[in-house]
C-alpha cells in the first residue's frame, strides 16, 4: 500500500487547518485518471474532479489557470480562457510546468493548496453530484467533498460551460 507522501500530507494538513471534516482515503488501485478513480471508488465518473492546469501565453509572460471539471467531461478551452480574464493563447502545459506550479505530479493534482494567485475556475456541472471525489496529491490518495465546500476551500469561481461532453 502507498504511504502518505509529502504532497498528500500537505493536502491533509490544509484540510485540518481549514477545519474540514474530511478523511483521506488510500486506494489500492491507481486513480491516475477519472475513469480509474471512478472504478476504484465504485462511483460515477462524473463525480471525479479533474484538476486541469492550463497556461496562457502572451508575448511577455506565461500565466497559469486551473479548471476543475467533471471527470466525464472535457475542458472547454475557449471558455476557460475567457473566464480566466487572462490575455493570450491557452495551452496544455507539460508535466514539468504542472509540477512547478502546483507542487503535484500529473495524475495526482489536488485542487487544494494551489496558490491564490492562480485563477481557480470550477465547472458548474460538478454540482450534479452530492459527493465529489478529488485527488489528495497522489494517484492512490483521494478525498470526498461537497460542491459548496470545494468552492469555499479553493476560493473557486463557478463557471457555466467550462466543460463539454
Amino acid at each position: 500500500m502507498q504511504q502518505k507522501t509529502d504532497a498528500v500530507k500537505r493536502v491533509e494538513e490544509f484540510l485540518q487547518r481549514e477545519g474540514a471534516d474530511v478523511q483521506l482515503i488510500r486506494l489500492s488501485d491507481t486513480a491516475r485518471s477519472a475513469k480509474d478513480a471512478a472504478l476504484a471508488l465504485n462511483t460515477d465518473e462524473g463525480s471525479i474532479i479533474k484538476s486541469l492546469l492550463f497556461r496562457v501565453d502572451n508575448e511577455e509572460v506565461s500565466q497559469p489557470v486551473m479548471a476543475l471539471i467533471s471527470g466525464d467531461r472535457k475542458g472547454n478551452e475557449d471558455q476557460i480562457l475567457i473566464s480566466s480574464r487572462l490575455i493570450g493563447k491557452i495551452k496544455r502545459p507539460d508535466a514539468k510546468y504542472v509540477k512547478k506550479i502546483t507542487g503535484f505530479s500529473i495524475g495526482g493534482v489536488s485542487p487544494l493548496t494551489i496558490s491564490k494567485n492562480i485563477p481557480m475556475l470550477v465547472d458548474y456541472e460538478l454540482n450534479r453530484f452530492n459527493i465529489l471525489w478529488a485527488s489528495a496529491g497522489h494517484t492512490h490518495w483521494v478525498f470526498p467533498i461537497k460542491f459548496n465546500d470545494l468552492i469555499k476551500l479553493t476560493n473557486g469561481i463557478i463557471v457555466n460551460n467550462l466543460s463539454q461532453v
